[in-house]
C-alpha cells in the first residue's frame, strides 16, 4: 500500500497540497486529474522520494517495487532497445550469469551435491522471476508498442526523443513493479500502441498510478480518479465517466449545503444586529455569536466557468470537390508507401486517417499539405481551396521573443484590440497572460497558441496531425468544440478516440498503402469492422521438426535446459490461446455484443493480438525444437 499522511506541499506562490490522507491499496488503479499545476506531477515524484513534502509522511509498504514513467525525454545509448529493455531488469540477467557459471562448475563435477543445490536454489528463483521468458516478453511490448522485429537491434540513439520513451515505458513493464507511476504515458503514443497499452493495463493486476489527458484511456484503464483541486486530493471510485458523475452531484449536494449555510448566517447576522443593544436579547444574541464562530463553514462549489465557445472565423462555402489523389504513388528508396492511391475529398467531411504505425498516415497529410511531393499520379485541387496544417512541428514557427497578444495581432489585420483579446480568450489565453512571452510557455501552450494562430485565417482545408497532444483536459475540451463547429473541411491523425468521436463523420482506415473507408466516426468504424470480420477460427497447426544432432551436440548444459524450458512453456501457451480465440469467436457473433461499441472494440483488439502471438509462438518453438534436436 502506498500511505499519505497529512501531506503539506507549498511555493512561494502556491500552497499546493493542505494535508492530504489517503491509502492507494494494492489493485487500485488511479488516474490523476486536474488542472495545470495542482501538483499531479509532484505527487508521483514524492511517492519516489525525488520530492518531499514540508510535512507529513508518504510511505510505500516494505519489499513493494515501484515503477515510474516520467514525461521527460529518455537520452539515447549504443545499446539496442532489445538490450535496452532487458538492462531495465538487471537482477535477472546477473542471475543468469550466475547459473551459467554453476553449470559449467556442475558439468566439470556432476556428483558435487553442494553445487547441485546451489544451482537448483538459483534455477527456481530464476524461474519465479519469469527469467526464460524475459526475452520473449520484451520482444512482445516492443512489438505492442509500435517497433517491428527488424527495429529490435536498432540503437537507442537512432530513435527520436518519442520512441525511446517507449522503449523506457517496455523496460518498466518487464520489471513487472508492484506500483505503475505513468506521466502521461499516451503522448509519445499513437492509437494502435494506445490500445495495445490499454489491453495490457486492464490484465494488469498491481497498482497503478497515472496522470492522463485522454478521456478513453482513462475510462478503460482506471477504477479510482484522484482529483486534485485547491490543494485538496478527493478519491472517486470510478472510471473517469463516473468520476464526473459523481461529481456533478457532490457539487449540487455542495452548492445546496452552501446556500442553506449563507441564508443560516444572513438571518443569525440580521438577529444579531437588529437586538445587539436591547438587554432582554442579550442572552440569545451572544449564542448566536458564539454559535456562527464555532459553525464550521461549507466551502462554495469549486466550479470554474470556462466557455467552450470558441469564435474562430469560418471560410466561405468554398468548391465541393476540395482534393482528390489520382493513381498516386509514394515511395522512398526501397519503401513503397503508396502504390495506387485514389481517394476523394468532399466540402463538409471531418475525415480520422486511422491504421498502424508506418501505414503511411502521416505521409498522406504531408502530400496534402504539399510539404511531400507525389512520385508518380496527381493531387488535385478544388478552386480556389485554401489549406491550413497542423503538426508538432508547427511549434518552431513561434518566435519566442513575441508575446502571445503580438503572435495573433501580428497577422489579424483589421482586428481591433477587443475582438483580438476576445479571440485568445476562448483559447484560455485572458487578462495578462497574453503579455507572456512565448519562450516562457508551456508545450500545451505552445500548441494552444499554434493553433489559435493557425485559425486566424478561414480556411477551406485543415489538415492536422496530433492536434490535441500535450493538451490539458479543459484544452482538448476547447480545441474540439472549436472544431466540431468549424463549417470546412477536415483531415485529422490522433489517439485520443474522444476526439475522433465527437469531430469526425468519416474514418479512412490506411493499411499497407490501401485506404478503406467507413462513413462515420471512430465508434462506429469499430463497430463496422466487426460486423465485417469473418468467423474464422485459427486452427491448430503442427509444426514437423527435423533432428540437428550435430548441432544438439554442441549445445551446452545451460542452452539445452533453456531451449527445453521455452518449449514447454510455448506449448502451454498456444494451447491458452488457441481456446481464448475460440471464445473469442463466439463472443463476436454474439447479437449482444454487436450493439455494444466498447466490448467490441477491446474483443477486436484482444483477438488481433491474441493471433499476433499465436503465429510468432509456433515459429519460435520450431526454430527452438530444430536447435534442441527434439
Amino acid at each position: 500500500m502506498i500511505r499519505f499522511e497529512g501531506i503539506n506541499k507549498s511555493f512561494p506562490d502556491k500552497e499546493l497540497f493542505k494535508s492530504i490522507t489517503m491509502t492507494i491499496k494494492s489493485g487500485m488503479r488511479v488516474g490523476l486529474v486536474g488542472a495545470n499545476g495542482t501538483g499531479k506531477t509532484t505527487m508521483l515524484r514524492m511517492i519516489l522520494k525525488e520530492e518531499f513534502p514540508d510535512s507529513g509522511n508518504i510511505s510505500v509498504d516494505k519489499g513493494q517495487r515501484l515503477g515510474y514513467l516520467p514525461q521527460d525525454i529518455v537520452s539515447g545509448s549504443e545499446k539496442t532497445i532489445l538490450q535496452e529493455v532487458l538492462s531495465a531488469w538487471p537482477e535477472v540477467g546477473e542471475l543468469e550469469e550466475e547459473i551459467y557459471t554453476i553449470s559449467l562448475e556442475v558439468s566439470s563435477d556432476p556428483h558435487n551435491a553442494s553445487l547441485l543445490d546451489k544451482l537448483g536454489h538459483l534455477q527456481q528463483k530464476f524461474e519465479a522471476l519469469d527469467g526464460w521468458q524475459l526475452e520473449d516478453r520484451a520482444k512482445k511490448y516492443l512489438s505492442g508498442l509500435g517497433f517491428t522485429p527488424e527495429q529490435f537491434h536498432y540503437t537507442m540513439d537512432t530513435f527520436s526523443g518519442g520512441w525511446r520513451m517507449r522503449v523506457a515505458l517496455a523496460g518498466i513493464l518487464i520489471k513487472q513493479p508492484d506500483y505503475l507511476l505513468l506521466d502521461e504515458p499516451t503522448n509519445h503514443l499513437d492509437l494502435d500502441a494506445t490500445i495495445w497499452l490499454e489491453s495490457f493495463l486492464d490484465a494488469w493486476k498491481g497498482g497503478l498510478m497515472m496522470i492522463s489527458h485522454d478521456r478513453s484511456f482513462l475510462d478503460r484503464s482506471v477504477n479510482h480518479i484522484l482529483e486534485l483541486e485547491r490543494g485538496n486530493g478527493t478519491l472517486y471510485t470510478g472510471n473517469f465517466t463516473k468520476y464526473l458523475e459523481e461529481k456533478a452531484i457532490r457539487l449540487e449536494l455542495q452548492a445546496s449545503s452552501f446556500k442553506n449555510q449563507q441564508k443560516k448566517i444572513k438571518d443569525t447576522e440580521q438577529f444579531i444586529d437588529r437586538f445587539r443593544y436591547k438587554n432582554t436579547k442579550s442572552t440569545q444574541v451572544q449564542s448566536r455569536i458564539k454559535m456562527l464562530d464555532k459553525m464550521d463553514k461549507v466551502d462554495a462549489p469549486s466550479v470554474t466557468k470556462i466557455s467552450l465557445k470558441v469564435r474562430i472565423p469560418q471560410p466561405d462555402r468554398g468548391p465541393r470537390k476540395v482534393a482528390e489523389f489520382k493513381s498516386a504513388k509514394k515511395y522512398y528508396e526501397t519503401v513503397d508507401v503508396y502504390s495506387d492511391l485514389n481517394i476523394g475529398i468532399e466540402r463538409g467531411e471531418k475525415i480520422g486517417l486511422v491504421g498502424p504505425n508506418g501505414a503511411g498516415k502521416s505521409t498522406l497529410l504531408k502530400m496534402l499539405a504539399g510539404v511531400e511531393s507525389l512520385t508518380e499520379g496527381s493531387l488535385d485541387y478544388g478552386i480556389d481551396v485554401k489549406m491550413a496544417y497542423f503538426a508538432q512541428h508547427q511549434l518552431e514557427i513561434l518566435d519566442p521573443e513575441k508575446t502571445i497578444y503580438k503572435t495573433i495581432s501580428s497577422i489579424s489585420k483589421g482586428w481591433s484590440e477587443q475582438e483580438i483579446r476576445t479571440y485568445l480568450g476562448s483559447f484560455l489565453f485572458t487578462g495578462d497572460t497574453i503579455e507572456k512571452l512565448v519562450k516562457v510557455l508551456s508545450g500545451g501552450e505552445k500548441s494552444r497558441l499554434a493553433l489559435a494562430r493557425m485559425l486566424v485565417e478561414p480556411s477551406h482545408l485543415l489538415l492536422l496531425d496530433e492536434p490535441t497532444n500535450h493538451l490539458d483536459m479543459v484544452s482538448r475540451d476547447v480545441i474540439t468544440n472549436a472544431l466540431v463547429h468549424y463549417s470546412g473541411t477536415i483531415v485529422c491523425i490522433s489517439h485520443d478516440r474522444h476526439f475522433l468521436n465527437r469531430v469526425t463523420n468519416k474514418t479512412i482506415e490506411i493499411l499497407d498503402g490501401n485506404p478503406a473507408i467507413y462513413d462515420g466516426n471512430y465508434d462506429y468504424f469499430i463497430w463496422k469492422k466487426a460486423k465485417n470480420i469473418s468467423e474464422s477460427i485459427v486452427e491448430p497447426i503442427v509444426v514437423k521438426t527435423e533432428s540437428n544432432s550435430e548441432k544438439t551436440s554442441s549445445l551446452g548444459y545451460r542452452e539445452r535446459k533453456r531451449m527445453k524450458n521455452k518449449i514447454r512453456r510455448i506449448q502451454g501457451l498456444l494451447k491458452t490461446i488457441e481456446t481464448e480465440l475460440e471464445k473469442l469467436e463466439k463472443d463476436l457473433g454474439s447479437p449482444s455484443l454487436a450493439s455494444d461499441f466498447d466490448k467490441l472494440q477491446g474483443a477486436i483488439n484482444t483477438k488481433a493480438l491474441k493471433e499476433e502471438e499465436y503465429f510468432r509462438l509456433l515459429e519460435e518453438m520450431e526454430t527452438l525444437e530444430k536447435e534442441a534436436g527434439e
